[in-house]
């Protein structure tokens, strides 16, 4: 499905039906990552996956479009509303995360729940800088062997995936917009876009934070958050790293299979007391 927008179109896809599950991918990444997810599960809830904009299929965004967390949070919504889901169970992957608490914090009709995956303090200053020094030309992925600093951090961050998903990803990457890269990842390093987060865990009920135990930026900060949350559960997969989706898709599933049980008898969050 492409929803067209006044910023550019918007990509969505929706398989099986049930209770709905949201899929929220990290920076820079597709809807793609999230196919074992749909796999697995579609045959008992309805999995709703989309790119955000200037990623993937959701491009190209006008040239006066924003990237801040509240726009990609506002372009969930309009996919919702067009879908017909609400109540669902949101899964926020990295920056995912922090787009589901905006969401959740400007609709709160469309979560009941939230899972967060391999959460970020906000993307290294570094790579920040990095990313904006490059011009879209020399971001395809053929001119990628000779950035270090670039090669580096899709390295960091995808080496983990199994093929053909590393691949995948590393496509994905090259073909984005550079500006919603570099855009979106200011957004997610700020103070507002994390103190959000805060206020989502720690006002939610459930919550399901997931990590795998290689990733110790992850499990740092899934810990952290994990102690302000009102009510939820911390899984550590072991010998897993940023990918756990991926990595370790049947047990991931797993994971949220047993927690959209538990949230689909919690009280929807729209009409809970805070």
């Amino acid at each position: 499905m492409l929803l067209t927008t006044e910023n550019g179109p918007l990509y969505f896809e929706s398989h099986g039906s049930g209770p709905p599950l949201v899929f929220l991918s990290g920076w820079a990444m597709t809807a793609e990552c999230w196919r074992p997810m749909v796999r697995l599960l579609g045959g008992r809830y309805r999995c709703l996956l989309y790119d955000a904009r200037g990623v993937g299929r959701s491009q190209p965004a006008a040239l006066d479009t924003r990237f801040e967390i509240e726009d990609h949070a506002d372009d969930l919504h309009r996919i919702l509303e067009a879908a017909q889901v609400f109540d669902a169970v949101l899964i926020g992957h990295d920056v995912g995360a922090l787009i589901a608490a905006r969401l959740l914090a400007m609709h709160p009709q469309d979560g009941r729940a939230l899972v967060v995956v391999s959460p970020r303090p906000g993307l290294p200053d570094d790579d920040v800088k990095n990313l904006g020094l490059f011009t879209p030309a020399q971001l395809a992925l053929r001119e990628l062997a000779a950035f270090p600093l670039i090669r580096h951090i899709v390295t960091r961050r995808f080496h983990s995936a199994p093929q053909p998903w590393r691949d995948r990803l590393s496509n994905d990457f090259a073909e984005l917009s550079p500006r919603a890269a570099y855009e979106t990842a200011l957004a997610a390093s700020s103070f507002d876009a994390i103190a959000q987060l805060e206020r989502a865990v720690s006002q939610a009920a459930p919550a399901l934070f997931i990590c795998g135990d290689k990733d110790k930026k992850g499990t740092a900060e899934a810990r952290r958050l994990f102690a302000l949350a009102k009510a939820g559960r911390l899984a550590t997969l072991r010998g897993c790293g940023f990918l756990p989706m991926l990595e370790y898709p049947k047990q991931f599933a797993k994971l949220l299979d047993d927690f959209a049980a538990v949230a689909a008898v919690a009280p929807p969050r729209a009409l809970s007391s805070r």
